[in-house]
């Protein structure tokens, strides 16, 4: 059985695009993408760019068929991604299912795309699997959700089940980014403990391994997967202000903390972030500003059933 498993740096600038744009794709559902469809609808070009990269750099790894092709796209959230996933491939679909855990986002997908010829269906992915979609695809899509799956050999073991013998998946998520990583460790502090009581739904499980890759290609053979490939993109990205960086937080921030609460909070996540190292701060003498470095991860999976 071919396992691959690579640590991939390279940062050339259509891959460092499309990967940082991936990673704001990954905060910013996780901060609108739960409850406000239409919010997020109408603010996630960058996911929607970040996919369509993606899709071109691993698309020869995708065996398209002509006929009776079939696929599924896992998260789905407000449906905008799963047309783009879609009408990216070369050929028609006979069948497209886009799921969802969250209804209130299946029944916006399947107000806003009606015409798209997708089915929109509620599907939690870490649940049990309903007969009729046991390997009825050729292709499983998955962009920005399965981080959030806490049983991920569960979660891995139903996309199994899902595809047809042949078939192939194409999954990306998060595995790390040191902006949760602050979250962490003030989750534990007394301050801002009953604001961040619900942190860990909010950091991927692979968050504090040092070769989630590994991990995942394990539990990818135990489920039966063939020609396994696991890369994980390890980067940096830069805020070119301190500016830049707050409100990039305040953006993504998941607990609906009011202002005033988040202008203190703000003040201490800098804080233990200049304090731990998780940020760097860097200042450019020439236009006076501080830039603010911090690293990341990604996981992309492709394999067969």
């Amino acid at each position: 059985m071919a396992v691959i498993m690579k640590r991939n740096t390279r940062k050339t600038t259509e891959f460092y695009s499309c990967v940082r744009l991936f990673h704001f794709a990954v905060l910013y559902k996780m901060s609108f993408g739960m409850n406000k469809p239409e919010l997020y609808n109408a603010s996630n070009e960058l996911q929607r760019k970040a996919v369509l990269m993606c899709l071109k750099e691993y698309s020869h790894k995708i065996k398209w068929n002509k006929i009776e092709d079939t696929g599924i796209d896992l998260g789905c959230g407000d449906g905008s991604v799963s047309v783009l996933v879609k009408n990216f491939a070369p050929y028609s679909y006979k069948m497209f299912v886009a799921c969802d855990i969250n209804e209130e986002m299946i029944n916006f997908a399947s107000k806003r795309y009606v015409d798209e010829n997708i089915s929109f269906r509620v599907l939690d992915i870490g649940g049990e699997i309903p007969e009729n979609m046991k390997g009825a695809f050729n292709h499983v899509f998955s962009f920005y959700a399965l981080h959030w799956v806490k049983d991920q050999e569960k979660g891995f073991r139903n996309i199994h089940k899902l595809m047809s013998d042949g078939g192939d998946c194409f999954l990306a998520f998060l595995a790390s980014t040191s902006i949760y990583s602050i979250y962490a460790i003030l989750a534990h502090d007394p301050k801002w403990k009953s604001w961040l009581k619900n942190v860990d739904g909010f950091i991927s499980p692979y968050h504090e391994m040092k070769n989630p890759e590994k991990k995942v290609a394990e539990i990818l053979e135990k489920c039966g997967f063939k020609n396994i490939d696991v890369t994980c993109k390890k980067l940096t990205n830069k805020f070119d202000t301190v500016e830049a960086l707050k409100n990039t937080v305040r953006s993504v921030e998941p607990f609906n903390m009011p202002k005033e609460v988040f202008d203190d909070f703000i003040q201490d996540y800098i804080a233990v972030g200049q304090e731990t190292g998780i940020l760097n701060f860097n200042t450019n003498e020439k236009s006076e500003t501080i830039s603010v470095t911090y690293d990341y991860t990604l996981l992309v999976i492709c394999a067969n059933k």
